[in-house]
């Protein structure tokens, strides 16, 4: 692989280690607080709210749940993927850049950034509901270029999608399978420190 300028990486199954957020943790959590709607009926309202077109409050009350649910009650059930720290020391110690590119709701994007201690380290996140474009669409790749300056060459994208992977290679990232091509942050360090 070449010499990265910046490392992009996804956020759920990426840095957070449940990559069926929704189905894993959303769903159950919806129906521990009352919500009736189908799964199907879930997923579409997440979908809206990862656009931008519902807040996160805005999701709750389309859910039913608004009162009881609760943005932070919510988000505690991430978990940040082993790894992680190590693989942003060591970016920063070889002087490269890490963003994030992730389809998530802003709000909960930014509880999640804060509570694992990643604001200092990942300094760009181009959040899919703060733009109205979700990958793979290849605007939102485009934003992520057009924030960091550099050529898509110089960009390590990690995805545990396999179309968000295929997209990004269209537009030229060195794109990189999470789960397939590497299984954990230890490669993706080891491979930032040769």
């Amino acid at each position: 692989m070449p010499e990265p300028t910046a490392v992009v990486l996804d956020a759920m199954g990426v840095l957070y280690e449940s990559a069926d957020d929704v189905g894993e943790l959303l769903v159950p959590y919806l129906r521990e607080h009352g919500c009736a709607l189908d799964t199907a009926d879930i997923e579409e309202a997440y979908r809206r709210a990862s656009l931008g077109e519902l807040t996160s409050a805005g999701f709750w009350e389309a859910t039913g749940v608004a009162g009881s649910a609760d943005d932070e009650e919510y988000c505690a059930r991430h978990t940040l993927t082993p790894g992680v720290h190590e693989l942003l020391k060591a970016a920063d110690t070889a002087g490269v850049r890490v963003a994030c590119l992730s389809n998530d709701v802003s709000r909960w994007s930014e509880l999640l950034r804060r509570r694992f201690g990643l604001t200092e380290s990942i300094r760009d996140w181009v959040i899919s509901a703060d733009i109205g474009v979700r990958k793979p669409q290849p605007a939102i790749y485009h934003e992520m270029l057009r924030r960091l300056g550099i050529a898509a060459d110089g960009v390590w994208f990690v995805d545990d999608r396999a179309a968000n992977v295929a997209a990004a290679r269209e537009i030229g990232f060195t794109a990189i399978h999470y789960g397939r091509d590497v299984t954990s942050f230890d490669q993706l360090t080891a491979a930032l420190a040769r």
